[in-house]
């Protein structure tokens, strides 16, 4: 299985990856430092076989935010298969339907 995380942070990006590797060190970590650079990373992976299972993404980012990131996403034929959660320090009601009206299937605080 492969797992992308999206965040702006590097030390959340390698907290989140050391967590992953833990639960289950065969799975393929991925990391992205923000919504372009991920977008970048997800183009250049040519075998569907290596695209990502679950996305992390941030809704707290630099640049290009989680929102925008994951309407490009979502843009994207071969990744909407690709579960994507939502990563926030705290979520309105309202803003966990925005998110899902735009395609996020998860969320995490």
């Amino acid at each position: 299985m492969v797992v992308l995380c999206i965040d702006n942070d590097s030390e959340d990006i390698e907290f989140f990856g050391d967590s992953v590797k833990e639960i289950d060190p065969l799975i393929t970590y991925l990391s992205a430092l923000g919504g372009q650079e991920a977008l970048h990373l997800l183009a250049s992976i040519q075998d569907i076989q290596q695209l990502p299972k679950y996305i992390f993404l941030d809704v707290d980012m630099l640049r290009m935010d989680g929102k925008e990131t994951l309407i490009e996403i979502r843009k994207i034929d071969r990744y909407h298969a690709v579960q994507i959660v939502m990563l926030s320090t705290g979520l309105n009601p309202k803003e966990f339907e925005e998110y899902r009206q735009l395609g996020a299937n998860h969320f995490m605080s």
